[in-house]
């Protein structure tokens, strides 16, 4: 039987297409800390090691929309990136590994996500050396969406096939 932690009321819905998005964040600017969301049970995939490696990338997202709105340097914000980048590396390689071990049949294709997603991060992160483009809005709502729709399609997706491997969200 699968354990699931149970729901923390005041971390918002479960869904996070149910939140409605202020005008600020329509129009893309970022006004206040809530506009990144932060984890909750409704992104768990059911296995405790990939869900405490998804609550640190939606931690490292948290600090960098923090630091944009206390309009820290591009320096600190470019850290912040490559931390964020390092990290999501860390965890595509965790899922990849139990990928290869029970062999996922979707592999390749989620594979694929990770590579483009390294490959997008790294050509902002060139941009940013060379002084053609600052870290922007625009940059942080990429990593943002991103790691939100992949978490719910893509690594959604994973869940039945651990699960049924005998991966579920029990604590180490």
């Amino acid at each position: 039987m699968e354990r699931l932690p149970r729901k923390d009321p005041s971390l918002g819905p479960s869904n996070p297409y149910q939140k409605k998005e202020s005008a600020d964040e329509q129009q893309g600017t970022l006004t206040t800390p809530s506009a990144t969301g932060l984890w909750n049970t409704g992104y768990s995939v059911g296995v405790a090691r990939l869900d405490e490696e998804h609550r640190k990338i939606f931690e490292l997202l948290s600090t960098l929309q923090q630091a944009m709105l206390g309009k820290k340097s591009q320096e600190v914000l470019t850290g912040l990136v490559q931390e964020l980048v390092q990290y999501a590396k860390t965890h595509f390689a965790s899922e990849e590994a139990y990928f290869q071990m029970y062999g996922y049949p979707d592999r390749d294709a989620h594979k694929r996500e990770h590579h483009e997603f390294i490959q997008k991060v790294q050509q902002f992160q060139a941009d940013f050396a060379k002084g053609r483009t600052a870290l922007s809005i625009e940059v942080f709502k990429f990593l943002n969406d991103w790691v939100k729709k992949h978490v719910l399609g893509s690594d959604k997706k994973y869940r039945p096939f651990l699960n049924s491997k005998g991966l579920h969200w029990l604590s180490r």
